[in-house]
């Protein structure tokens, strides 16, 4: 799903400015926005977009990550204020950006952070198969302080600029890297502290407190014992957990509102919750929590002004992303007015022996039963939720019921949920599917002959796999930026989702080669015999190009009815005409798939579609 912007990050120092990443003419920019006028000033204009963007500490200057389609570049940096500070809203910065940390090769983003008063930066970059972090003052010389193979990603630098943190693989020996700032690449061994994770505790390093400059204290979320719990370290004391604070689903926090408070953001069933703690002194009884009062549906973002007003972006089934400004303590929340709408939105839960899979489904108005999609989520650590997805409209719209399932491997349905299907990876997913798909055939919702899958990334990878390996259950198949061939997408893609893989199926393809083969689309290809449509990008850094390729050539070789799009963008294009592009092409072919009349619902107000929903990503 495409938002027309994210929530600000604010100058922890500055509470005038803000930096925003909003859509301009089509395209992601980094947006200066002066609060005390209103104004907003375009500082960017890149022909690609730009997808993250972050504000010095002081409010002086903007950084921005400048990357090509496959998603490598450099950090750059401009004044707040730009070349004519003050411009009228909307105005662009003409001037030459320049490099925000000299010496840093071009590589992927894996954080940026800044010490309390901004005079230090850090960034972590990924460069071949190795991460390497950095640190600096702002448009000076970086200074590499050490590398380490595979993906590590900067999660913070602590106020007083001494120790940066690092998460890798959350169930590995690098959970939590705390990293001196004043280290050397050079340095003799000894190495870092580590806070290892296993399999039965798994770590997530989140943010320093800024409100304890002189001994760091470092948040974290700890998955132990089928809870998400939050979790602090600092030395001496090691890693404390707070078992008040546990959870059966996931959460998100940071530090908020006091020298020990922490915001929570619960996700749970497709839908988000936000709660204050404080963590205080300790005393032996659980923290005091309140919930604060949000409107339902799902908060897409958040982030804090220095005043303590949150800006989220939120959303709901029936209701666009919109911003959403809450006030903690005040009784009066946001409540947004009706939305028209023709379509028919219900949740349903389909009974396992292993537990219930959670499904959106919506469908056109009047009776069914009708052609189904199966708009499959990524990830697949993310879900779908009680949220706005302008492909749902656009495929409603067009005759189709379209179905949203939070399969085992699902985020926000607990642990157990999301690990606990013996590295089936790929099956135990399609099998999900199947089950919703039966029950949605037995009880008249969906066409047993008209049902098939869309899917973008991982998604698209399980639509792939269900047209091979269930022939029988799906007439129509559509796959963006899929993986196609398993072992071969492990092999050349990014560091980060190798890791993650070796999480998924407990090793690497040549530890573990039968699970891979199982797990493999073209191990299946032979069997598809309905029609496939792949979309792909020569620049796809995560799902590269040339093993989708080979599978559309096995296609071929079987005379099984394809068609292969290439489009420009990489993985996830920053530009949203690409992704209403991608979506035109899926719903005409899948109108060329099912040639017959379709029932078409009357929409005069049909919104704009996307081809791709917002996990960072993933994530991955």
């Amino acid at each position: 799903m495409t938002q027309a912007f994210q929530s600000p990050g604010f100058a922890a120092l500055a509470a005038g400015r803000a930096v925003e990443t909003r859509l301009v003419e089509d395209r992601w920019q980094a947006v200066a926005w002066d609060l005390g006028t209103g104004l907003r000033r375009v500082v960017t204009d890149r022909p690609d977009g730009v997808h993250l963007s972050e504000i010095e500490p002081d409010g002086d200057a903007i950084w921005w990550f400048d990357a090509d389609s496959a998603g490598e570049g450099r950090w750059r940096r401009a004044p707040f204020g730009g070349a004519a500070d003050g411009e009228a809203n909307g105005g662009t910065n003409g001037g030459t950006d320049g490099e925000a940390l000299h010496g840093v090769p071009h590589g992927r983003a894996y954080g940026v952070a800044f010490d309390r008063t901004g005079t230090l930066a850090a960034v972590a970059v990924g460069v071949g198969d190795a991460s390497h972090c950095y640190v600096g003052p702002p448009a000076g010389r970086a200074r590499l302080i050490g590398s380490a193979p595979g993906y590590l990603g900067l999660a913070d630098l602590s106020p007083d600029g001494r120790l940066l943190a690092l998460g890798g693989r959350p169930d590995g020996d690098d959970a939590v890297v705390l990293w001196p700032a004043d280290a050397r690449a050079d340095a003799p061994a000894g190495g870092p502290l580590r806070l290892p994770g296993d399999e039965q505790l798994r770590l997530w390093p989140i943010e320093f407190n800024p409100l304890a400059p002189h001994e760091p204290e470092l948040l974290l979320v700890a998955e132990e014992d089928e809870r998400y719990t939050v979790a602090t370290w600092r030395a001496g004391e090691g890693l404390r957990r707070y078992p008040g604070l546990a959870f059966d689903s996931q959460i998100s926090a940071g530090w908020y509102g006091g020298p020990r408070g922490v915001l929570i953001q619960h996700e749970r069933a497709g839908r988000s919750r936000l709660l204050l703690a404080d963590l205080g002194p300790s005393t032996g009884q659980p923290p005091p929590v309140r919930e604060i009062r949000t409107p339902g549906g799902t908060i897409h973002d958040l982030s804090c002004a220095p005043d303590g007003t949150l800006h989220c972006v939120w959303s709901r089934e029936s209701t666009p992303p919109r911003p959403l400004v809450l006030r903690p303590g005040e009784e009066a929340a946001h409540r947004p007015g009706p939305e028209r709408d023709d379509t028919s939105r219900s949740a349903r839960w389909t009974p396992r022996p292993y537990g219930r899979i959670h499904s959106f489904v919506s469908t056109p108005a009047g009776p069914g039963p009708w052609p189904t999609l199966f708009l499959v989520h990524g990830g697949p650590a993310t879900h779908d939720r009680d949220s706005y997805d302008p492909r749902v409209n656009a495929l409603v719209g067009e005759g189709y019921a379209v179905v949203r399932s939070n399969y085992r491997g699902s985020t926000g349905y607990g642990a157990r949920w999301q690990h606990d299907y013996g590295h089936r990876v790929g099956l135990a997913q399609i099998e999900d599917l199947a089950a919703v798909r039966a029950e949605l055939v037995a009880d008249g919702t969906a066409l047993a002959e008209r049902t098939g899958l869309c899917g973008f990334s991982w998604g698209g990878y399980l639509a792939l796999l269900a047209m091979g390996a269930q022939p029988r259950l799906w007439s129509l198949g559509m796959a963006a930026q899929p993986i196609a061939d398993y072992p071969a997408a492990y092999r050349t893609t990014t560091p980060a989702l190798r890791e993650l893989d070796r999480e998924l199926f407990g090793g690497t393809p040549e530890e573990v080669p039968e699970r891979y083969r199982a797990a493999d689309p073209r191990s299946y290809v032979h069997q598809v015999r309905s029609p496939v449509l792949l979309v792909a990008s020569r620049t796809d850094e995560r799902c590269p190009p040339g093993q989708v390729a080979r599978y559309a050539a096995d296609l071929r070789r079987l005379s099984v009815p394809h068609e292969l799009l290439w489009v420009d963008g990489g993985h996830y294009s920053r530009r949203t005409a690409d992704h209403r592009s991608v979506l035109a092409a899926m719903v005409r072919f899948a109108g060329r798939a099912w040639p017959a009349p379709l029932p078409r619902a009357p929409r005069g107000d049909r919104p704009e579609g996307s081809a791709e929903s917002s996990e960072g990503g993933e994530q991955p």
